[in-house]
């Protein structure tokens, strides 16, 4: 806090500057203007005596100032360049060293209005008007709206410089009308205000609500007003507006919706504009952007359809967007309709740029798991609710899967269908590897001959806005190759972690190791009921968009993401008792894991090929014809073995050998971090599990060996016809030592979960004795870790002894096992 002293100073310091100012001006206007030399000879002297007192200065100077300014406001009415400076210039130091009274105010906003009109000093009004404004609170009501009106028709005036620096001007100003709210708010108010009346709200007025106290009835005049005028309607308070443009308008509505959200939490009178005004303002908007479809015939009407245009829908979606996450609790009804809209925007006749944008909206959205829980509370647990949740999930994955959709009619076709939203062409690839000297791949999905590049990293728990940011575009940007594919992508990891927070809460990453199952959360029926609706609306969408992707990725980290997902999902399924959505991202990690068109049956039951359908489009994932030879160019081929003969298969029904990606070993390590981590959710899709580790077991060459552990070495792959690459080699004794760690875990499963793996593994076997039944080789894999699991559980052998025995028992019929039962 200034010292009083130093407060005299400057008060003594601001007078001579204003004798100095006086002086100037009486000498500039002796000849043409003696009425101004004369008044400013008379301030001189008024001044002198305001300063002889010796003690608050500033404090006699107020109540003076509407005297003092007034040679400075006659000096500005000569349009004489060189008077105009100096009267600005003292009018200037006296508003900052708040030195004016609300009279002297009116008079310098009177002041600056005729200047405006007359093109004057344009950029010392603006200049004048903010310090005015900025400095203290005494400009207030219909003042305050003329210098708002001021500084909105010197935006539309035609110099540039002018023009930029009114619209930075009208920013600053519209956010001090709202601050002072703030402000206002703090202080608790004096006098009883009167209760809210609705039915004058609706009317529209000059006049503020009673309801409000003054700096707030301000701030309520000025948005009504801004929305009157971007719906192309007549202010009732900034009188005088002779333009505006809809597209600054929507950037002063969003400015002021995203920076003041308390004051409409707060005020009923502010929520009342935004559930009225507001919000219908945006959905009439939208109306081009709705009825628009890209490369299609419009339909038969008078009117022809209106082209969304590029800077009003983004501004409308950077809206939407702060309506969504700072507004939702008093707009539960708007915000479905929102995000159907944003929802809508995904479809394929959709212009790319209206597409990309509505990406960045819901990636902006599926970063805010609260928000994720309120959308599925509010609408998908509703019964007559938009399932908003699932859509946004579906809508991605719709998304995704048609960027990778091609059409040999054009974008013209009558099918509706449009070429995808890319241009890219893939690098020259062999086996997966790129070809050339020094050539790092980028990372990409391909699929059915069409390559997208991932076009930008977003790192966990960020945005990326290019679209939504591009406010001084007036025609759409060309998007980039990939972009579009790239938030989906994002919006769908960051929708997999929002959920696995609402059910887990904060979690670190799983470290394999002692996968003892943690203590169940108590939690309430409620609670259990949105954990259950988050899952069912959205696992047949993730599941479809992620098999998908995970198919078309060729590049690793991107495929571990997608892994990772998946497994998360699996994960909670598992938690909440949940055994069809369970299966079925286990059944897809494990197809993974395998070769194409390895025929497997247990991975091909009607029970989880129907359930991945429901709700969801089936994707193209499983077209056969192309899948095989577009896998070994996403990925290269690292080893080649025999499959494993299958008791429900005919013989001779695999033909030839089968070919292992680093795709496929990337995702059996996942299968197996699956399976050691969350062990214990497992239940009877442990089956699943075991059956493709078999089998992969099989084609890598991998052999039992002394206490169940798997061992490949020369002799082994030499006999199992398996061709394994170097880099492969090498890990064979990582992945072996994976699965005995696995079944060594078993022993922190509980007596349910061990059973079921137990189970698993009986079953395994006696499959494969009906190989032996047969005369074909079978697999020893299930009875070599039978006994690996029974000797790491013997401190509870009553739990698995009678299983356990009375398989072995049968096996033991089986003369080709005989040699087991000595491990």
């Amino acid at each position: 806090m200034a010292s009083p002293l130093k407060d005299q100073t400057v008060a003594k310091k601001l007078v001579e500057n204003l004798q100095t100012d006086l002086r100037g001006l009486s000498a500039e206007a002796k000849k043409k203007h003696p009425n101004i030399k004369e008044i400013s000879e008379k301030i001189q002297l008024k001044l002198r005596t305001i300063t002889a007192k010796n003690e608050g200065i500033i404090a006699g100077l107020i109540p003076a100032s509407a005297e003092i300014v007034q040679p400075f406001v006659m000096g500005c009415d000569t349009k004489n360049p060189k008077i105009m400076q100096i009267c600005l210039g003292g009018v200037q130091r006296l508003i900052s060293h708040e030195a004016v009274s609300m009279t002297a105010a009116d008079s310098v906003i009177s002041m600056l209005w005729h200047l405006m009109e007359s093109g004057q000093e344009e950029l010392k009004v603006l200049q004048t008007a903010i310090i005015l404004i900025t400095t203290n609170s005494v400009v207030q009501h219909e003042s305050l709206a003329k210098a708002l009106v001021l500084c909105f028709r010197l935006h539309f005036t035609k110099d540039s410089t002018t023009i930029n620096t009114a619209a930075a001007t009208i920013k600053q100003l519209v956010s001090i009308v709202f601050e002072r709210v703030l402000s206002e708010d703090r202080v608790k108010s004096q006098a009883p205000l009167e209760q809210m009346k609705l039915e004058e709200l609706k009317i529209g007025s000059k006049t503020p609500p009673h309801s409000l106290q003054p700096c707030g009835g301000d701030a309520y005049l000025l948005f009504q007003d801004l929305c009157q005028l971007v719906n192309a309607d007549q202010p009732f308070w900034l009188v005088g507006m002779t333009e505006m443009t809809r597209t600054f308008g929507l950037e002063l509505l969003e400015a002021v919706l995203t920076s003041f959200p308390e004051i409409f939490h707060t005020h009923s009178e502010f929520s009342f504009l935004l559930k009225e005004r507001v919000c219908p303002l945006v959905i009439k908007l939208f109306s081009p952007s709705l009825k628009y479809r890209q490369g299609l015939p419009p339909p038969p009407s008078p009117a022809p359809v209106e082209k969304p245009f590029y800077p009003i829908v983004m501004r409308l979606l950077r809206i939407v967007s702060s309506l969504i996450k700072k507004y939702y609790s008093l707009l539960t009804t708007e915000c479905e309709i929102f995000l159907s809209l944003l929802v809508k925007f995904l479809d394929p006749e959709k212009p790319s740029w209206q597409r990309c944008l509505a990406l960045e909206v819901l990636h902006k959205l599926s970063i805010q798991p609260e928000l994720i829980r309120c959308f599925c509370q509010s609408y998908d647990m509703k019964q007559h609710s938009t399932k908003i949740f699932r859509d946004m999930v579906n809508g991605l994955g719709s998304y995704i899967q048609s960027q990778f959709m091609t059409t040999s009619t054009g974008q013209g076709s009558q099918s509706g269908n449009k070429a995808p939203d890319i241009q890219g062409t893939p690098p020259a690839l062999v086996g997966g590897m790129p070809v050339g000297g020094g050539v790092t791949p980028q990372a990409a999905f391909m699929y059915r001959g069409v390559w997208i590049p991932l076009a930008v990293t977003v790192p966990q728990g960020q945005t990326k806005s290019m679209l939504l940011e591009l406010l001084d575009r007036v025609d759409p940007p060309a998007v980039q190759d990939g972009y579009g594919m790239s938030l989906a992508f994002y919006s769908l990891l960051e929708l997999n972690r929002s959920v696995q927070f609402i059910i887990e809460g904060e979690t670190k990453d799983v470290t394999p190791g002692k996968n003892k199952p943690k203590a169940k959360k108590q939690i309430t029926d409620e609670e259990r009921k949105l954990q259950e609706e988050l899952i069912n609306s959205s696992w047949c969408g993730m599941l479809a968009a992620f098999s998908l992707l995970l198919d078309a990725s060729t590049d690793e980290s991107a495929t571990e993401a997608v892994l990772k997902a998946m497994k998360t999902y699996a994960n909670l399924c598992g938690q909440l008792e949940m055994t069809t959505p369970r299966d079925a991202f286990i059944t897809a990690l494990c197809k993974a894991s395998l070769p194409p068109h390895y025929t497997l049956t247990v991975l091909n039951s009607q029970s989880i090929a129907q359930s991945a359908q429901k709700g969801h489009q089936r994707f193209a994932s499983q077209d056969l014809q192309t899948q095989g030879s577009e896998a070994i160019e996403r990925s290269q081929v690292v080893a080649v073995g025999s499959p494993l003969p299958t008791a429900s298969l005919p013989v001779g029904a695999h033909q030839g050998p089968v070919m292992l990606t680093a795709k496929n070993i990337q995702c059996m390590r996942s299968l197996l971090s699956v399976a050691h981590c969350h062990g214990g959710i497992l239940g009877t899709a442990w089956h699943l599990v075991l059956t493709t580790l078999q089998h992969l077991v099989w084609i890598l060459g991998l052999k039992p060996s002394s206490g169940g552990t798997l061992k490949s070495s020369q002799n082994t792959t030499e006999s199992s016809n398996a061709v394994i690459t170097t880099a492969v080699m090498a890990d064979l004794p990582v992945l072996s030592a994976m699965l005995s760690r696995l079944f060594e875990s078993s022993q922190y499963l509980d007596d349910v979960a061990l059973h079921h793996l137990i189970d698993a593994l009986c079953k395994l076997s006696a499959e494969s004795m009906e190989l032996a039944f047969s005369n074909r080789e079978p697999s020893l894999f299930a009875v070599a870790k039978l006994l690996e699991t029974g000797l790491v559980n013997l401190s509870r052998v009553e739990v698995l002894w009678r299983p356990v025995t009375a398989h072995l028992l049968e096996v033991c019929v089986y003369k080709v096992l005989r040699f087991v039962i000595n491990l």
